[in-house]
């Protein structure tokens, strides 16, 4: 979150009574395919080829956004960061950086639709979270709900699975909604309880509707479990509680039949200070910058500049490889290598490896960048190749990424370089 919100309340501009998740529409049990014969699911037939295309489709599409979005949040993040810059031109610059984020919120989504982000754990403020789920949640909710937030005052660290955060919320929001069918008020409201010295964020989700009754409350977390027969698939709450327990927090419920429910979320608090970014000059040593896109080029090469490193730009494998073969000395100075994965003929991680395979580079850090999820590029052969070796270090960062995540990763590899000189 760029900063402190106050409690607010969003309310939807007047529409359709219809929300964009099809709230009036019969939810499905199944999501794998057509219903054939005897009400399997065909995973076989034309309509799952035809969801295997648009699945393919939208990976490419959220790769080439992500990359778009990653030259927006740098390009703000500088002019955030400029000395002297007026107030007005400063909040601005938040404005757009914030709207960045929400859009890498809607990509994230669009690839947990295409199967492409497995559950991985990261660190994430329960706030900025929330911030970004806001427009989603406008369109669950629908024109008859009016959402108020209620962030707190202090940041909520957490870590957990981002896209399974997102679930969480949006399955409690859909309940209440459904609780609420002439309308009424969703509160969601963050603090960090005093549970265990105050080590959870807790995240109330509060709604003003039927209230359940006292018989089924101690039964709905239970899989399979509902009181829709006709919509209800029984593991919307089932769902909260797996995500949460993952997470090592848990859930629980409160509800007065006619006053609404309270659904309580806990997470722990992650303090864990080394992925915070430190100030000061993330090093001073070379940097081998390759990137075929220019204006993401230009921005990259700024910023590490601004951070005290030399930079050698490079647009393609080939011309990143010419770079290194200039001198028997050339390939020994680089401290680091920031390659985008998708280059032209040649993947980043193959560029790596081509670079270590080199005199005087078997010792070469690298940080790959990439339009995909962390997730899927895990998953890649050559980049699993290289993350098979601790030593030296490889680092994965999806775009797109504020410009901070990309210098702290620079400065703890300037640190574990001057440990091993030092050693």
């Amino acid at each position: 979150m760029s900063a402190p919100v106050s409690p607010r309340s969003r309310r939807l501009p007047d529409g359709p009574g219809h929300d964009a998740w099809g709230r009036n529409a019969p939810e499905p049990d199944m999501a794998d395919g057509d219903m054939a014969d005897g009400g399997k699911p065909d995973r076989d037939g034309p309509h799952a080829g035809r969801m295997e295309v648009v699945g393919r489709f939208a990976v490419g599409i959220a790769h080439d956004f992500n990359n778009l979005l990653a030259v927006v949040l740098a390009a703000t993040d500088q002019i955030a960061g400029r000395p002297g810059l007026d107030e007005a031109t400063r909040e601005d610059a938040v404005q757009i950086r914030a709207a960045a984020r929400r859009g890498a919120a809607l990509v994230r989504h669009l690839l947990a639709f295409a199967r492409e982000t497995p559950a991985v754990a990261r660190r994430l403020d329960v706030r900025e979270a929330i911030d970004d789920l806001v427009p989603l949640l406008h369109h669950l909710l629908g024109r008859g709900v009016r959402l108020e937030i209620d962030p707190g005052d202090v940041a909520l660290p957490v870590r957990i699975d981002p896209t399974g955060f997102d679930q969480v919320l949006l399955n409690l929001a859909a309940n209440a909604r459904d609780a609420m069918p002439q309308g009424g008020v969703l509160m969601l409201r963050c603090r960090r309880l005093p549970r265990d010295g105050g080590r959870f964020a807790g995240i109330e989700v509060r709604d003003t509707g039927t209230g359940i009754a006292p018989d089924v409350l101690p039964h709905i977390f239970a899989p399979f479990f509902t009181t829709r027969s006709e919509r209800g698939t029984g593991l919307g709450l089932a769902t909260v509680q797996e995500i949460v327990t993952a997470a090592g927090g848990f859930v629980t419920a409160e509800s007065t039949p006619g006053a609404g429910t309270c659904m309580r979320v806990a997470l722990r608090i992650d303090d864990d200070p080394v992925e915070r970014p430190g100030g000061g000059n993330a090093g001073d040593g070379w940097v081998l910058l390759v990137e075929d896109e220019p204006v993401a080029r230009r921005l990259a090469e700024r910023a590490l500049a601004s951070w005290g490193w030399q930079v050698v730009s490079a647009e393609s494998a080939e011309a990143a490889l010419d770079r290194a073969d200039a001198d028997a000395a050339a390939l020994v100075r680089f401290a680091v290598v920031v390659t985008d994965m998708e280059l032209p003929g040649c993947s980043g991680a193959a560029l790596v490896a081509a670079l270590r395979a080199r005199p005087g580079g078997a010792a070469l850090p690298a940080i790959i960048v990439s339009g995909h999820a962390e997730a899927a590029l895990r998953r890649d052969p050559e980049v699993q190749v290289l993350l098979a070796r601790p030593v030296p270090p490889t680092v994965l960062l999806s775009k797109p990424y504020p410009l901070p995540e990309l210098r702290a990763h620079m400065a703890a590899i300037a640190v574990r370089t001057e440990a091993l000189e030092s050693g």
